[in-house]
């Protein structure tokens, strides 16, 4: 097995539970539309990344590794959610590092204007607590970031290579 191939399997595998967790969350995120449209584009966004992950993982096992023929749809279905991704793991990049390399005072001024706004707030959620939360979703982002630009980049590329597969 090639070593492109190697990477893109080890990516695939690390794709599929955060596709999983996104999943869970784009069915909350769709529960919430209902009371808020606005929201049903990140439901449709996340969606396309849950749908990429698991067609191109099908792509690798059924096609790459099987040499099985694929239909033209799941090529259709890669290539169009893994544009829609790319928008996303390229937005989860920029944030996640506009985040990380802010400096703690900065954010610490964002954190207390928003706790300012919150009302009901519980007094156990500080603005340090919420500054940790911050800057580990934000390394988690990163890593979906760079993992997804990486498996995106590499599965465009198989797709064109292993044209021959799609009837």
């Amino acid at each position: 097995m090639a070593p492109q191939l190697k990477l893109y399997t080890v990516l695939s595998y690390i794709l599929i539970p955060i596709a999983l967790f996104f999943a869970f969350l784009d069915i909350a995120l769709l529960l919430s539309s209902l009371a808020n449209a606005s929201v049903l584009i990140m439901v449709f966004i996340i969606a396309c990344l849950v749908i990429y992950t698991f067609a191109s993982f099908k792509f690798l096992k059924a096609g790459i590794e099987k040499e099985v023929a694929q239909s033209l749809k799941l090529k259709d279905w890669i290539k169009v959610n893994a544009y829609v991704s790319f928008f996303l793991c390229s937005l989860f990049f920029i944030n996640s590092i506009s985040v990380l390399i802010s400096s703690n005072v900065v954010l610490l001024k964002f954190i207390d204007e928003f706790l300012e706004q919150q009302n009901n707030m519980p007094k156990e959620i500080t603005n340090t607590l919420i500054l940790s939360l911050l800057k580990g979703v934000s390394i988690f982002l990163l890593f979906t970031g760079i993992v997804g630009l990486m498996h995106i980049r590499t599965s465009l590329r198989l797709v064109k290579q292993y044209a021959y597969l799609f009837e």
